[in-house]
């Protein structure tokens, strides 16, 4: 199992490359969706607060009301980030909080067990393949993808 501080400087890492990928977003087009079946940006960016909302209940043991993946209405991009900021600022302290025996937990998910931290990484490889799937949204938006894990094409001083 990963240790809390491994964990959490995972996180860290990785949600501010989410950040960045959010930020590299235009701004005017949060409606926009690729495909009729894609969600439109907006709902796509939600997920990255869902994730957090679903860590503070199955690892932190908070009581997140079900109807906020439903009813959950923020419209702008600057809402999103904020929400996202505040959200995995919130879920890392915790975490860090919990340590490795809090981290080995077993919770249970779509009928599955898990120990918290082994469900701590599902939700940020999650995170990651809906960030990829937003650097794609932001070129057909016609956003420039930023830098994730090298360089961009996008990317000012690369060649690629």
């Amino acid at each position: 199992m990963i240790s809390t501080t491994d964990l959490v400087a995972l996180m860290k890492k990785e949600f501010a490359t989410t950040l960045r990928v959010m930020r590299a977003y235009p701004e005017n087009q949060m409606h926009f969706a690729p495909h009729e079946r894609s969600q439109q940006t907006k709902r796509l960016m939600a997920t990255f607060v869902f994730e957090m909302y679903l860590l503070r209940s199955y690892i932190l043991g908070e009581t997140i009301e079900r109807e906020v993946f439903q009813t959950y209405t923020k419209e702008t991009l600057a809402e999103l980030i904020t929400d996202f900021k505040s959200e995995t600022d919130y879920v890392l302290a915790e975490i860090k909080q919990l340590g490795d025996t809090g981290l080995a937990k077993e919770v249970e998910f779509v009928g599955k067990t898990f120990a918290g931290g082994d469900f701590a990484l599902m939700m940020l490889l999650d995170q990651i393949h809906h960030r990829g799937q937003l650097s794609v949204y932001i070129r057909m938006a016609g956003g420039l993808v930023p830098s994730i894990y090298g360089p961009s094409a996008d990317d000012s001083g690369t060649n690629l």
